[in-house]
C-alpha cells in the first residue's frame, strides 16, 4: 500500500516536471497548486513518520529495560512527556523540552534516551552544571556505545567552557575510544589541541537526532 501511494506521487510529480517548461503562464499556476498539494501531503506523512520513528524508539527502550527491571510505571504516561520533550528539542524550544523530559526522568530514572535529550537541552541553555550531572550519570550507566561516546564528548565541551583543557582532551579521547564512528570529539580534540577555542566545539546535538536513542 504504501509503495503504490508513493509510485502514484511520483507519478503525478514527474507529469509536472514534464508540462512545467511548456506549460503557459495560467496552466504553471494550475501546476503549482498542484505542486503544493503533493507537498502538502509529503509534509504530513514526514510528521506521521516522524511521530511513529518516536514511539518506536520508546518501545525499543521499554524493551532494553525490561530485561534489567519490571517497568513499574504506565507505558503511556512515560511516553507522552518524552515525546513532547523531543519535540520541542527538535523546534529548538530547549527550555519547554526540559520541564517534559524532567517529567519523563522523574518517573523513569533508568530511561537513557529522555536523559540524554535532557542533558543536550540543558546545554543548549548553558546549565552546565545540570548538564554535567546528567552527562556524568549516562557515561557511568549506559549500555549503548553510542550515548555513552556522546556524553563523554559532552562533558569534554563543558570542560572546556571551564577553560579546564587537560580533562577535555580526556574526555575527548574517551569519546573516541568509546565510539570510533563518531567524528565530533576529534574535531573537537583537535581544537582543544590547535587552541581554537569553546566556540569551535560541536557538543554532539546534530548527532542525537539522527540516532535512536534507546
Amino acid at each position: 500500500m504504501i509503495r503504490q501511494w508513493f509510485a502514484t506521487m511520483n507519478e503525478m510529480l514527474d507529469e509536472l516536471i514534464i508540462r512545467y517548461p511548456q506549460a503557459s503562464g495560467e496552466e504553471k499556476c494550475q501546476l503549482q497548486e498542484q505542486w503544493n498539494m503533493l507537498k502538502s501531503l509529503s509534509d504530513d506523512m514526514i510528521e506521521s513518520w516522524l511521530q511513529f520513528e518516536d514511539r518506536m524508539a520508546f518501545y525499543r527502550e521499554l524493551q532494553q529495560q525490561s530485561g534489567e527491571q519490571q517497568l513499574k510505571h504506565d507505558p503511556q504516561a512515560l511516553m507522552s512527556p518524552f515525546v513532547k520533550g523531543q519535540g520541542y528539542f527538535k523546534l529548538h524550544m530547549f527550555a519547554q523540552a526540559s520541564v517534559h523530559l524532567e517529567e519523563a526522568i522523574s518517573s523513569y530514572p533508568d530511561f537513557m534516551g529522555a536523559r540524554l535529550f535532557l542533558a543536550m537541552s540543558r546545554m543548549h541553555l548553558k546549565e552546565w552544571g545540570e548538564a554535567q550531572r546528567h552527562f556524568q550519570l549516562i557515561a557511568a550507566i549506559a549500555e549503548e556505545s553510542k550515548l555513552r561516546a556522546i556524553s563523554y564528548n559532552a562533558l569534554g565541551c563543558i570542560q572546556a567552557v571551564y577553560a579546564h583543557l587537560d580533562q577535555a582532551r580526556s574526555y575527548f579521547r574517551k569519546a573516541i575510544d568509546t565510539d570510533p564512528s563518531f567524528a565530533e570529539p576529534r574535531r573537537n580534540l583537535e581544537c582543544c589541541e590547535q587552541g581554537f577555542g569553546q566556540l569551535q566545539l560541536q557538543f554532539g546535538s546534530a548527532e542525537l537526532q539522527a540516532i535512536d536513542t534507546h
